[in-house]
């Protein structure tokens, strides 16, 4: 009890001294607050605009679920090829990469002339993998019309697949029109649609490496007996290109159109944080000559990337066996000192002062009451930063406690040998009152008896 007791007093010292926490019993702050998670209503960053052309910006990181910075994430935008992250997830969804599909006149028609092509030719067979592989990496427009075909019959039909999963993942405003993104009015997303795509896309293992790949070598048809080497549309992920390489991108994907602008949706990794970069709508700089001279995407996203890896970093937040708070209990024989039953580290600004911190526990119910059992959970902790929650655990209980005895009062025995020697002393009592009441009683008499004969002896006399 002793111990217990100087637990309890040292956890409340150390707590009151560290100034990092504060204790808010009964609080009414929603823990789905925060800045966590693709719907989150709210960022970590304190930016506004940081890139000066994009229409639409989404910063999210991968391993933690943090929003970092968003610019008009909502707004509705044309997807250009980003059309294709849903074309092969849903292709990926319902057909076997092995299987070979063999290229029509029919299908080849719907493909618009001028636009992005793997060079498909008619009678030409060719596996699914392949195909993928060239809606992908290259953004290849006739591989996509030939994917929807082969899988659903037709393009139209394979769209109301594509608008499915659209519903299915939690699109709020994504309408798909066509499997390629090439302009249509009826073919809209924003970026926060287009993040939790790719999120989803990216949880599928043949998505991610083809989202990852750089160069791919479709294998030999028979009509195309050498094969044919593709590379990836996305510049940051090639080493070859000196202009925009650069070594912590992993994946990629790039769309253009005149009506939607210069996009990419990029992954790049650095110190433990793998970010998740939507950027829409960038303009191009056109030179005299009418050449590109810059593709506002790029340039951008390289930005955005730059901003997230120098301002912000993992930190743990929660260890596990951390003690929290102290607590009484109810018809308990000692308080309960609460821990954490986890660690836990998420993204937090480099530069991050702790006092900006604030712990805020939330006990389960109105109060504890005994018994309490070591290891028994008994709320949350959430650790804050500003109107942010960063991160949330479980609150358990350090120590057990115990129903607190009620004090034992000695009772009369009710027989035996303690009777028994009661009998004899109320005996012994009793005796003692008759001896020395005979006693009394009896000197009494004589001199009663004395004073008669003297009374007698005196009126002889006379």
């Amino acid at each position: 009890m002793k111990k217990m007791r100087f637990l309890c007093l040292i956890t409340a010292v150390f707590m009151a001294i560290s100034g990092l926490c504060l204790k808010v019993l009964g609080t009414d702050i929603a823990t789905t607050q925060g800045c966590h998670g693709v719907d989150a209503a709210m960022t970590l960053s304190m930016e506004e605009q940081l890139t000066e052309t994009a229409k639409a910006i989404v910063l999210y990181e991968r391993n933690s679920g943090t929003m970092l910075y968003t610019w008009n994430p909502d707004g509705r935008i044309y997807p250009t090829s980003m059309v294709k992250l849903m074309t092969a997830l849903v292709a990926l969804e319902n057909a076997d990469l092995e299987e070979e599909v063999t290229v029509t006149r029919k299908v080849l028609d719907q493909v618009p002339i001028g636009t992005v092509s793997a060079e498909l030719k008619v009678g030409e067979k060719i596996t699914m993998r392949d195909l993928l592989y060239c809606i992908m990496v290259e953004s290849a427009n006739d591989a996509s019309v030939v994917v929807a075909n082969h899988i659903a019959g037709s393009a139209e039909a394979f769209v109301e697949l594509m608008n499915a999963k659209a519903a299915e993942l939690g699109c709020r405003d994504t309408q798909y029109s066509n499997v390629h993104g090439l302009h249509d009015e009826q073919t809209y997303t924003t970026a926060r649609d287009i993040c939790r795509i790719t999120e989803a896309g990216l949880q599928n293992e043949t998505f991610r490496t083809m989202f990852r790949t750089v160069k791919y070598t479709v294998a030999p048809t028979n009509k195309s007996p050498e094969g044919k080497n593709i590379t990836t549309t996305n510049h940051m992920m090639n080493e070859r290109n000196l202009r925009y390489y650069d070594p912590l991108v992993t994946g990629g994907k790039t769309g253009a159109t005149d009506e939607g602008g210069r996009c990419l949706t990029m992954t790049a990794e650095k110190d433990g944080m793998e970010l998740l970069c939507v950027l829409m709508g960038a303009t191009p700089t056109v030179a005299e000559d009418g050449t590109l001279s810059a593709f506002g995407s790029f340039e951008e996203s390289k930005v955005l990337m730059d901003y997230a890896f120098d301002n912000f970093a993992y930190r743990q937040v929660f260890f596990s066996g951390q003690s929290l708070a102290q607590y009484p209990v109810a018809n308990g024989a000692n308080d309960v000192v609460t821990q954490t039953n986890s660690t836990i580290s998420t993204i937090v600004p480099r530069e991050l002062d702790e006092s900006q911190l604030k712990w805020v526990y939330q006990p389960a119910g109105n109060g504890f009451t005994a018994p309490v059992s070591k290891g028994q959970k008994l709320g949350a902790v959430e650790v804050w930063y500003g109107n942010k929650c960063l991160a949330q655990t479980d609150m358990v209980a350090m120590n057990a406690v115990e129903v607190k005895q009620a004090p034992v009062v000695p009772s009369r025995p009710a027989g035996g040998s303690g009777g028994s020697w009661m009998v004899v002393v109320w005996v012994l009592l009793g005796a003692a009152v008759l001896f020395f009441g005979g006693v009394f009683a009896i000197r009494t008499v004589r001199i009663m008896q004395f004073r008669q004969r003297q009374k007698r002896r005196r009126s002889r006399r006379r």
